[in-house]
C-alpha cells in the first residue's frame, strides 16, 4: 500500500473532523444539531452507501472474501471481549466502570469512521467487505457489548436483557441484506434509483467525519487527561486489538490482503459512539464510555496511519 496515499487520505478525512469541530465552537452549528444529523446518517446515508456498495457485477471470489470478513470479524470481536474481560481487573479498571470500559476498549467505531476510511483507502471493493464486516458488529456489539455496559448498572444481577431484535434489525443489517440479495441475484436497478443512492452515499464521508468533529467539540481535555482509564483503554483499542488483530490474521493461511486490510483498518478505529447509546439505555457509566470515545477519537490520527504500515 502507498503510505504517501493512504496519509493524504487519512488527512483529508481528519480535517473534515476538524470543520465540525470548528462549527460547533464557532457558534456555526449547534451541539444540538449532531443528533439529527446522526439519524439522517445512521437511518439513511450509511444505509444508501451499504446498497450502492452491493450494486457490482457478480463475482464469486468477491462471495468468497466476504465470508472470509465474515469470519475473521466474529473471531476478532469475540476475542477482543475475552481479553477486555480479563484484562480489565489487571488494568485496575474499577468496579462501576469496568463494563463500559470493556465495551470501548473491544468494538470499534465501525460505520461513523470505517465506512468512510475503507473508502478513502482502499476503494469501493474494501468499503464493501467494510459493510460485511459490520453483520458482526452489529450482533456482538448490542448483544455482548450491551451486556457489558450492564455490568456498571446498579444492581448489575437484574441487569436489562440486550435486545436482539434490535441487534437482528438495524438500518444497516437491512441495507446489507438487500444489498446481497440484488448483489447474487443481478437483479436491475433503474438508474432513476442508483443515481440517489450515489449521491446519498456521496454525503456520508463528509457527514460522518463533520459529526465526530461536533461530538469532540464538547469533550474537556483537562477531565480526560486525569482520567487513566481513558488512556488504558484507548491504548487496548487503537494499538493492543489491531496489533493481535493483525497478528491473528497474519496466522490464517491464504487469506486475502484485502480483507485484511479492510479488518485492519476497522479493527484500529476509535472507541464505537454507540457505546454511550447502550450506556443511556442500560444504565452504564456514560462519563467514562464520552471521555473514552473523546480520546481515542483524538489519538487515532496518529495511530491510524502507524497501523497501517503492517498492511
Amino acid at each position: 500500500m502507498d503510505i504517501a496515499v493512504l496519509f493524504s487520505n487519512l488527512v483529508g478525512l481528519f480535517l473534515l473532523i476538524g470543520v465540525g469541530f470548528f462549527a460547533v465552537r464557532m457558534n456555526v452549528l449547534p451541539i444540538q444539531a449532531a443528533k439529527p444529523m446522526s439519524a439522517l446518517l445512521m437511518k439513511i446515508t450509511v444505509p444508501a452507501t451499504v446498497v450502492s456498495s452491493m450494486l457490482r457485477p457478480f463475482d464469486p471470489a468477491f462471495l468468497r472474501l466476504g465470508l472470509s470478513i465474515l469470519a475473521v470479524g466474529t473471531v476478532l470481536f469475540a476475542l477482543f471481549a475475552a481479553l477486555s474481560l480479563g484484562l480489565a481487573p489487571l488494568c485496575r479498571v474499577p468496579r462501576g466502570r469496568r463494563g463500559m470500559w470493556c465495551c470501548c476498549a473491544t468494538f470499534c467505531n465501525n460505520s461513523f469512521m470505517g465506512f468512510p476510511v475503507a473508502l478513502a483507502v482502499l476503494g469501493e471493493e474494501g468499503l464493501a467487505l467494510t459493510v460485511i464486516l459490520a453483520i458482526p458488529f452489529n450482533l456482538m456489539a448490542y448483544s455482548i457489548g450491551a451486556r457489558m455496559v450492564c455490568m456498571d448498572a446498579d444492581g448489575a444481577g437484574a441487569a436489562p436483557a440486550a435486545s436482539w431484535k434490535r441487534a437482528l434489525f438495524s438500518t444497516i443489517n437491512l441495507a446489507t441484506l438487500v444489498g446481497t440479495v440484488l448483489y447474487i441475484t443481478q437483479l436491475p436497478v433503474p438508474e432513476a434509483v442508483q443515481t440517489p443512492l450515489r449521491h446519498l452515499s456521496n454525503v456520508t464521508t463528509p457527514l460522518s467525519m463533520i459529526i465526530t468533529g461536533m461530538n469532540l467539540s464538547q469533550g474537556s481535555l483537562a477531565d480526560v487527561v486525569r482520567d487513566r482509564d481513558a488512556f488504558t483503554a484507548s491504548a487496548m483499542r487503537l494499538l493492543l486489538f489491531p496489533l493481535i488483530a493483525w497478528g491473528v490474521m497474519r496466522c490464517i493461511p491464504g487469506l486475502d490482503g484485502l480483507v485484511m486490510g479492510a479488518a485492519l483498518l476497522n479493527m484500529s478505529m476509535p472507541a464505537p459512539a454507540a457505546a454511550t447509546l447502550m450506556g443511556e439505555e442500560y444504565g452504564g457509566n456514560v462519563q467514562i464510555g464520552s471521555r473514552i470515545i473523546f480520546l481515542s477519537s483524538l489519538l487515532c490520527v496518529a495511530t491510524i496511519p502507524l497501523i497501517s504500515l503492517l498492511l
